[in-house]
C-alpha cells in the first residue's frame, strides 16, 4: 500500500486504463469535488476483486432488500451469480446478459475509475412494446468473505427501454460483511414513448464508500421518474447525468437522505436539455445529525432551440446538529428564450413551534423531532409514482429513522 490509493487499485488491476502514471483520487480544489472529501479512502488497504476470484466464491450472508414478486438480479462484487439471480422463466420481453466491460462514458473521474476497475456488465433489455410488470430488482452486493476484508470493484450495468415499453427497476446496495469501495455504472436508454421507474436504495456501513454515475437518456414522449433514497452511514456519491434528447419527454428526479456520525452523502445531476418542450423535475429533501455532511451540486444546461423547456430544481435540508453539515449549488445555464426554469435551495432547523406543539400534546422531545424528520423527508419519498416500490422506501427510511432494520 502506498500513499496513492488510485495508484494502488490501478496496480492490482494489471491496467491503468485511462489514468496517467502521476495521476490521484480528486481533491477538494477540484470544482466538480469541492464538497466532498476522499481522504477517509486513503486511510484502507482495498483489495481489488478479480475476476477469477469469483469462481468458487462462498455465498454471501445477506444480499439487501427484500422486494415480493421481483425479477432478482444479484451482482456480487460487480458479478453476476447465476445462483442467486431469477435467471430461469424471465418475463417475455425481457433479457438479460453478463458479458465483458465495454468502455465507460465520458472523461470524468468516475467515468475512467469506472473503466479501469469494470470487468462485467451486466445487460437489460425491454423489447419494444412489452410492459414488465414485475420489478427487476438489481441487488449489488459487496463482499469479502471476513470481517477484516477491504473490497474494492466496479459493477457495470446498461439498460434499454424500448418503443413504447414500460419497465420498473430498483436497484439496492449492501455491503455483507467486511468493507467495501464500490463504484456502480448505470447507462440508461429511454426510446420513444419508453416508461421507466428507476429506484435506488444507498444503505452501506459506515466502513464502505461508493462512487456512483448514472447516465440517462430521455427520447420523443418518454416517462422516467427516478428516486434516490441514501440512508447510509459511509461515504457515497452519486452523480446523475441526465440528456432530455427528444421532444415532450419527461424526467422527475427525486431524492431523500438521512445522514449521521461522518457520513457524507454527495447527490451531484447534470441535467442537458437539447429538444423542445421537455420536462424535468428535481425534488430533494435531506436531514443531517451527528458531524454528518450532505452535497447538492444540480445544473440545468438548456441548450440553444430548446424552446418550451420546463426544468425546476429543488433541494431542503434539515441540520438536526451544530456540527452537521450541508452544501448546495443548484445552478442554471440558459441559451434560449421561451423557457420556464427555476431553483431554489433552503437550509434549516426543525420548526420550533412545531416541536413545541406536539410536546404540549404529551409527545416526548425524542420522539416529537424524529417525527418531524420522518415527515419532512416523506415528502420526496411520495414523489416514486409506483405504490408498492414508495411504500417499501418509505418503510426503509422509517426504520433508518427508529434505528431499526428494515
Amino acid at each position: 500500500m502506498t500513499d496513492n490509493v488510485l495508484q494502488d487499485l490501478l496496480r492490482q488491476r494489471g491496467a491503468p486504463g485511462r489514468f496517467d502514471a502521476g495521476d490521484a483520487l480528486p481533491t477538494r480544489k477540484a470544482e466538480q469535488w469541492k464538497y466532498t472529501d476522499l481522504k477517509r479512502l486513503e486511510k484502507i488497504g482495498w483489495t481489488v476483486w478479480l475476476a477469477e476470484d469469483e469462481h468458487g466464491v462462498v455465498r454471501p450472508p445477506e444480499t439487501g432488500l427484500e422486494l415480493d414478486g421481483a425479477v432478482d438480479l444479484v451482482l456480487v462484487n460487480g458479478f453476476l451469480d447465476r445462483d442467486l439471480s431469477a435467471l430461469d422463466n424471465l418475463p417475455t420481453g425481457l433479457s438479460v446478459e453478463a458479458g465483458p466491460a465495454a468502455d465507460a462514458w465520458g472523461e470524468g473521474f468516475t467515468e475512467r475509475l469506472s473503466d479501469a476497475l469494470a470487468q462485467e456488465e451486466l445487460t437489460i433489455r425491454v423489447d419494444p412494446g412489452r410492459t414488465i410488470e414485475a420489478p427487476i430488482h438489481i441487488r449489488h452486493v459487496t463482499w469479502g468473505a471476513d470481517k477484516d476484508a477491504a473490497i474494492a470493484h466496479a459493477a457495470r450495468v446498461t439498460i434499454t427501454v424500448g418503443a413504447g415499453a414500460e419497465a420498473c427497476i430498483v436497484e439496492s446496495h449492501v455491503t455483507a460483511e467486511g468493507r467495501g469501495f464500490s463504484v456502480p455504472s448505470l447507462g440508461v436508454s429511454l426510446d420513444r414513448d419508453a416508461r421507466l421507474g428507476l429506484y435506488t436504495l444507498l444503505g452501506e456501513g459506515a466502513q464502505s464508500a461508493q462512487l456512483a454515475l448514472s447516465d440517462i437518456g430521455v427520447a420523443e414522449n418518454a416517462v422516467l421518474d427516478s428516486f434516490i433514497l441514501s440512508v447510509g452511514d459511509g461515504l457515497s456519491r452519486r452523480e446523475t447525468r441526465l440528456s432530455m434528447a427528444g421532444e415532450r419527454g419527461e424526467a422527475a428526479l427525486s431524492g431523500s437522505y438521512f445522514g449521521a456520525g461522518d457520513a457524507v452523502i454527495d447527490n451531484t445531476t447534470f441535467v442537458t436539455h437539447g429538444a423542445e418542450n421537455a420536462t424535468s423535475r428535481q425534488f430533494f429533501r435531506g436531514v443531517l445529525d451527528d458531524h454528518a455532511r450532505g452535497v447538492f451540486q444540480g445544473k440545468v444546461l438548456v441548450r440553444e432551440g430548446a424552446q418550451g423547456t420546463d426544468g425546476q430544481q429543488q433541494h431542503k435540508a434539515l441540520l438536526l446538529s451544530r456540527h452537521a453539515e450541508v452544501d448546495a449549488k443548484p445552478e442554471l445555464e440558459i441559451y434560449a428564450d421561451d423557457v420556464q426554469c427555476a431553483h431554489g435551495a433552503t437550509v434549516g432547523a426543525i420548526d420550533a413551534d412545531q416541536l413545541f406543539y406536539m410536546r404540549a400534546r404529551g409527545i416526548p422531545e425524542d420522539r416529537a423531532r424524529a417525527m418531524l424528520t420522518e415527515s419532512f423527508l416523506i415528502e420526496a419519498v411520495e414523489k416514486i409514482a409506483r405504490p408498492a416500490i414508495l411504500d417499501t422506501f418509505r418503510n426503509v427510511l422509517s426504520a433508518r429513522l427508529n434505528g431499526e432494520t428494515a
